[in-house]
């Protein structure tokens, strides 16, 4: 049984930095256009969930909350690998700290919606269901590569519209 052993080049000549090389193409062309797609479905299935879907869908604020607060479960372990594939020296594990950590957010939504299925706070069941193809998602298109700017400028404006106007109903309504 042989260890597998990594080589790690770090060059000496480069300037420091506090974020990755190439962690906005990351962040702008893998990460936000899933993070858009999520918050874009999970505001449609809260507001389909509610029953009076032009209702919530335009006038209430909970679907824009809670649409944040399922981005927000889902964004830990992609920002996690974005912060680790940039890092030379655990370049080599990012891939499986993400996998480690989706599949424990996994595993702790799927308990706690075994253990408490009629504590449906805010729609738990939406996270369940919305997570494990969103991580999914995101990790093949980490693994991959970018999307085209063809299809990730318009998942990012149509995610960054869909907060401000979550914003506006929470203040007017």
């Amino acid at each position: 049984m042989s260890k597998k052993q990594h080589i790690i080049r770090l060059d000496r000549d480069v300037e420091d930095r506090i974020l990755p090389e190439g962690f906005f193409n990351i962040i702008v062309h893998r990460f936000l256009p899933v993070l858009s797609l999520s918050y874009i479905v999970s505001i449609i299935a809260i507001s389909i969930s509610k029953g009076a879907f032009i209702y919530y869908m335009f006038q209430d604020s909970t679907a824009y909350t809670m649409g944040l607060l399922i981005v927000l479960w889902i964004s830990g372990p992609g920002l996690v690998w974005v912060l680790l594939h940039g890092s030379p020296l655990f370049h080599h594990v990012a891939d499986l700290w993400y996998k480690i950590l989706a599949g424990l957010m996994i595993i702790t939504i799927a308990l706690s919606y075994i253990l408490f299925p009629e504590a449906d706070v805010y729609g738990l069941r939406i996270y369940f269901i919305l997570s494990v193809p969103a991580f999914v998602l995101i990790y093949f298109l980490f693994v991959k590569d970018i999307l085209p700017k063809v299809a990730s400028y318009p998942l990012n404006a149509m995610g960054f519209c869909a907060l401000l106007y979550g914003a506006v109903v929470n203040i007017i309504f």
